[in-house]
């Protein structure tokens, strides 16, 4: 019971939250970032309902601050961690990375390749490409957690399936309640990225000003892994 509870409430928050980036880019790719994440309305009350059933299963030890600052420091591309938790539903996150573009690169050779997140220098200006797709979904899936376990199993974006959007949505109202589909089409992750020069150019977001543009990723399009979502940036 401990291990089903644990795996359905670390599914609750991964796939029941919004997130918010803000990140500031140099022309060699390092940068801060800071991660603002949300949990939906309905999460902690059903947390507190699983706690009830598990004893065993802590909620505030796995949205404890400190334990995430942990996890992240054993990224080698990360830094300067400052984590915390104003509120209940509230989790901030501060950080330094050393390269964008390896900040999500596993060992493996073809992770390192499938060209998640890119930076090209073009002489004149420097090209950041995110790419989130079937090929390139292996590169941040390490970042789920518990994915080994059925429940997460069942939730997590899966390549080598076709899943329709109203099969998946019937998938989390089962595990989560009548307000999940909602609450999962509601969510995306949401990116702001400064740079430290002048936007020539950017695909698939909006600009705000010469060094900001900002980018809205629909979460049900990301773990449904069903249209290729591209987007980028020019800067010099």
């Amino acid at each position: 019971m401990k291990k089903i509870a644990a795996a359905i409430l670390v599914s609750l928050i991964f796939f029941s939250c919004s997130m918010k980036n803000e990140i500031n880019l140099e022309k060699d790719g390092s940068g801060t970032a800071s991660v603002e994440i949300n949990l939906k309305s309905f999460v902690l009350p059903t947390i507190e309902d699983l706690a009830e059933i598990s004893p065993d299963v802590d909620p505030d030890e796995m949205l404890n601050p400190d334990k995430i600052r942990e996890q992240m420091e054993e990224n080698p591309e990360v830094s300067n961690v400052r984590a915390s938790r104003p509120q209940k539903n509230r989790i901030i996150l501060d950080f330094d990375f050393g390269s964008v573009e390896r900040l999500f690169s596993q060992t493996e050779e073809d992770v390192q390749s499938s060209g998640l997140i890119r930076i090209e220098d073009q002489g004149d200006q420097m090209k950041l490409t995110l790419t989130v797709n079937k090929n390139t979904y292996r590169a941040f899936s390490h970042l789920i957690p518990n994915l080994d376990d059925p429940t997460m199993a069942a939730l997590a974006p899966d390549p080598d399936m076709v899943v329709e959007e109203s099969e998946y949505l019937d998938m989390i109202e089962f595990f989560f309640g009548e307000d999940g589909p909602a609450g999962v089409l509601d969510s995306s992750l949401d990116m702001t990225i400064n740079v430290n020069g002048t936007i020539l150019d950017q695909k698939g977001g909006t600009k705000i000003d010469s060094n900001t543009v900002e980018f809205k990723v629909p979460l049900i399009r990301v773990l449904l892994l069903d249209t290729d979502l591209v987007y980028s940036l020019s800067y010099k």
